[in-house]
């Protein structure tokens, strides 16, 4: 059943792929997200085509954008149980919808004309919870195996890493969104990856109750070193502009660690 799963998703993606790059043409996105990420551009166009096709339909629903952030939650706990429980076929289509409604919420926020910063941190707060879940589930089914579950934290300490460093650099004003591997390349990664897994699995492996699913394996390895290069990099930014900027007096109504009271 995963197996027929995987190769119906594979066809409609192929099929959407090339109806995309019939009506694409000469252009190509300029977003700056697209900007030093690993994955060819025209696969970063094709997720912006698929998104602004849905966003009319999202409209007709008349869902808002924080409904969608909100749903992409018990999606993002739906794919990490399938994950968790190896059913890696049905987790990654899972995936895909779970990180797709996290996208369209934004998008759709801007066409709506009701972006705002209260959406954007409900946004980020949904976000950070559908990053860890979604990890914790790799990270249980590959429990039994010491390297690939390193990498999977290796993964998961990066993914929080790159986005807590960008927000602590934002509280100074200072923007720090460089590197690679962000969150829509991570998602594309991953989503596609346990997509294909149990397909690659049938032509590498042996058949086993308890696959390695290879395919996900060198994907966490990538955002692994992809996160965690980004944040080291992410906090150079940000310490070189603090220690660049003149230095203020030290408030001294405040208390310290050592003198506030617990």
């Amino acid at each position: 059943m995963e197996r027929a799963l995987t190769l119906i998703g594979i066809v409609c993606v192929v099929g959407l792929f090339l109806l995309f790059l019939g009506r694409r043409g000469a252009s190509r996105t300029t977003d700056a997200r697209s900007q030093g990420q690993l994955s060819p551009p025209i696969v970063f166009d094709f997720g912006l085509w698929i998104l602004d096709g849905l966003i009319p339909f999202l409209q007709c629903l008349q869902l808002t954008p924080n409904v969608l952030s909100l749903l992409s939650l018990p999606a993002s706990l739906c794919a990490a149980t399938l994950v968790a429980s190896g059913h890696f076929g049905f987790a990654g289509p899972m995936l895909l919808v779970a990180f797709g409604l996290d996208a369209c919420d934004g998008a759709l926020a801007r066409k709506l004309g009701t972006a705002s910063d209260a959406g954007e941190v409900v946004d980020a707060t949904i976000d950070r919870y559908n990053d860890v879940i979604v990890m914790l589930g790799f990270l249980y089914y590959f429990r039994l195996d010491v390297l690939f579950w390193l990498l999977g934290s290796a993964a998961l300490v990066g993914t929080v890493a790159v986005s807590y460093i960008r927000a602590k650099g934002a509280s100074f004003g200072i923007d720090a969104d460089i590197g690679f591997m962000q969150r829509h390349e991570r998602a594309l990664w991953l989503g596609v990856a346990t997509t294909m897994a149990p397909a690659i699995a049938t032509l590498l492996e042996q058949p086993s109750s308890h696959p390695s699913y290879y395919a996900v394996v060198v994907a966490l390895a990538a955002i692994a070193v992809g996160t965690n290069i980004t944040a080291m990099r992410r906090a150079r930014l940000v310490v070189a502009t603090l220690m660049s900027r003149p230095r203020t007096p030290a408030r001294t109504n405040e208390p310290t660690w050592s003198t506030a009271a617990p």
